[in-house]
Formats: structure tokens, sequence, C-alpha cells
């Protein structure tokens, strides 16, 4: 038994154990948005949205692997499905590769029929290219409301969110001082977003990556993906 999708022209096809019928237990019945977490040790996750894009996603793993750090990638299916080869550089380097939907739309503007759809071809493009399957996805643009959240918790995602993003803090305050006013705030068990792709230009996030990453060593945190801290903080 299979599920199809289609989306924007694309008919996918994966195996039932995959994304339009996940049981909730793969999350938790009772699992609700992550945007922040509690540990004891000294950790952070680094996430990337709206990629996978040619120009700034290697550059964004030359940076991670010169630092030793690791991150939870939240690709966007198409763009998965355009640039399979930067996928499976993501794979390669043992980054976490997870759900941002298929095109990337305003989910709450969408029917639950269309919500599903966009969580379920998001997947089915991320297993067609050899991800595992998908336990986490974001809402693009953090555009989500209560019957979001239980749709994505119905098919078995655990909803990922943030409480730092790092464009917002070096587009107000430059990138060096943004980066020291981000470290200067997060704490054990915080989700850093930042972003790989998208329509505006990631030069300054590349820029302010190799400072953040020096930064948060410098003050004796460890940089993980997000499923790495969610066990952490168990």
């Amino acid at each position: 038994m299979s599920v199809r999708v289609r989306l924007g022209g694309a008919l996918l096809v994966v195996a039932a154990a995959g994304v339009a019928t996940a049981p909730a237990a793969v999350a938790g019945k009772d699992a609700g948005p992550v945007n922040e977490l509690h540990t004891t040790q000294r950790m952070v996750a680094l996430t990337f949205d709206d990629g996978p894009n040619p120009r700034w996603t290697p550059a964004v793993l030359q940076t991670l692997k010169q630092y030793n750090a690791s991150a939870t990638f939240f690709d966007v299916g198409r763009r998965a499905l355009a640039h399979p080869d930067l996928v499976a550089q993501e794979l390669a380097q043992g980054m976490k590769v997870e759900d941002h939907t298929y095109t990337h739309p305003h989910l709450t503007a969408l029917t639950s029929a269309g919500v599903r759809a966009e969580l379920a071809g998001g997947s089915a493009a991320l297993m067609h290219l050899g991800v595992p399957r998908p336990l986490e996805f974001r809402p693009p643009f953090g555009d989500r409301d209560g019957r979001v959240d239980d749709i994505g918790r119905s098919m078995g995602y655990r909803m990922v969110l943030w409480d730092f993003c790092l464009e917002h803090y070096i587009h107000r305050y430059g990138i060096r001082l943004g980066v020291e006013r981000l470290v200067g705030a997060v704490r054990p068990g915080s989700i850093i977003l930042a972003h790989d792709g998208g329509i505006p230009n990631r030069g300054r996030t590349l820029l302010a990556l190799p400072l953040l990453l020096h930064q948060l060593h410098t003050a004796g945190y460890r940089v993980v993906d997000a499923s790495t801290l969610i066990a952490a903080a168990r």
C-alpha cells in the first residue's frame, strides 16, 4: 500500500508507513509546539529554514563543519526536489532534515485538507530523496493556530518553533552587535532560527554564522540539532 500526494503537478508516492497516515504516537499524543526547552546541559539548537539553496546551503554546511556544529534543516519539499544534491550533502554531514511543507504557504490560510497535503507533500519529497521519515515540522513564517497544531500532531509530527532569530538580531543591530546580543540572550535549551534559503539575500547570515558559532562555543554552548535538544530536555 502507498500514499500518493499530488502538489504542483508532481505525483509523489511513498510507502504507507510514511506521511499521510502517520500515527500520532510518533511525536507523542500530547506533544505541543516547541519553541524553547529547559535542560541542565549547556546546549542550544540551531535550525535553518527555506532551503535548500545552491547559493547559500553549501556555505552554511561548510561553516558548520568548520565549527563541528550540528543543525536541523527544515527544507521546503519542492526546493529539495530541485536540488537533491544539497539534501544529500546535508545528510552526509550528519544534519537532521525535517519538513517545512511542500510549497511554503501560510498554513492558516489553507483548508484542513490543504494543510495535510502540504505536510504530507513536504515529507514525501524528502523521503523520495532518502531522508528518514520526518518527525518534526515547522510552519512557514511561524504561521499557526490551534487547527494547524492539531493536524500536525494527528499526523505524527512535533512542531518545532524558535525563541531567537539570527536575522532579526543582525538586521536590527548589525552583524557584530547583533550576534553579541543574541548570544547574550540565549540560555540552555534555546532554539535559534536562521535561513539558508528564501527570497532575501542571505549574505549577512553567512557573515554572521561564524561569529555566532565562535561566540556560542566560547560561552560554553554545544550547538546541536533540534531533536538532540528535545531528547536532552526530557
